[in-house]
């Protein structure tokens, strides 16, 4: 049973199967310099993974707070960034996948993020410019709030997806978020006043074929995003970047879709 993709809504219309809807694009967005290869060894605590270089063992700082368990795996071959920190000398910003590294870092994905609208790369978000990070929306921060030509606004939220599925979903979250929920929530009441509100996924994954919420990471999550995808499907949305061999952080899909199996019930 084939199936179909809705552009208006960015949806993929239900079937049995998930196909590949290929971008063709493969875009250059920055450079990172400097790169130090490592071998992932475990991690410490929630902001602190151990490396090893050249034989020798280093702690290594990491953006990224979810569990992340497919990609702190020992053994597993990584990317370092040079820091000019009090304790740490690194931080890890990729992990290696077949011949190409998963973006994990999550400074460096809201970077590339503001690359891709400073350049209208995002179809949805042409016309639109960065005017603030962080701003206060009640007791939330958000990332980003954009403004437009006419002044409409839009305020940004972002989350990490590099949960990788088995049929090839970017997901999120991999681990209980009191915080992602919090967001979440926060948008769904700025889009229940009318205000222009929307969260972007962004995975740092290649080969991601859709995006889904993850229930086992935390069930209210899915729940949630339901919630808000009822009240306007255009308010979630998600991409793929990810990091190559030569260093390049590169943009994959601008528009990566929701995957079939999700949500169901709509």
């Amino acid at each position: 049973m084939e199936q179909m993709y809705d552009e208006g809504t960015q949806t993929f219309i239900r079937s049995r199967l998930i196909r590949r809807v290929d971008s063709k694009l493969d875009t250059k967005l920055v450079k990172v310099d400097g790169l130090v290869r490592c071998v992932v060894r475990r991690r410490l605590n929630r902001f602190t993974v151990q490396v090893e270089i050249k034989g020798e063992l280093y702690k290594a700082h990491i953006t990224n707070t979810g569990r992340l368990q497919e990609f702190i795996k020992s053994g597993n071959r990584g990317v370092l960034v040079p820091i000019n920190g009090a304790k740490l000398l690194y931080r890890l910003i990729g992990v290696k996948k077949r011949n190409y590294y998963a973006l994990i870092d999550t400074r460096l994905q809201n970077s590339a993020f503001e690359i891709m609208i400073d350049k209208g790369l995002i179809p949805w978000l042409r016309g639109f410019k960065l005017v603030k990070r962080n701003p206060r929306v009640g007791d939330s921060l958000l990332d980003f709030m954009l403004v437009d030509e006419n002044g409409e606004k839009v305020f940004i939220e972002t989350k990490s997806a590099v949960l990788e599925g088995n049929n090839g979903e970017a997901m999120y979250p991999d681990c209980p978020t009191e915080r992602g929920r919090r967001h979440i929530l926060r948008i769904i009441e700025m889009r229940k006043k009318g205000i222009n509100a929307m969260i972007v996924f962004i995975s740092g994954l290649r080969d991601a074929l859709c995006f889904k919420p993850y229930d086992k990471g935390d069930p209210m999550i899915p729940e949630l995003l339901r919630e808000l995808y009822i009240l306007d499907s255009s308010s979630i949305r998600a991409i793929s970047i990810y990091l190559s061999l030569d260093g390049w952080i590169r943009l994959k899909n601008p528009n990566l879709g929701i995957c079939a199996d999700w949500p169901m019930e709509v």
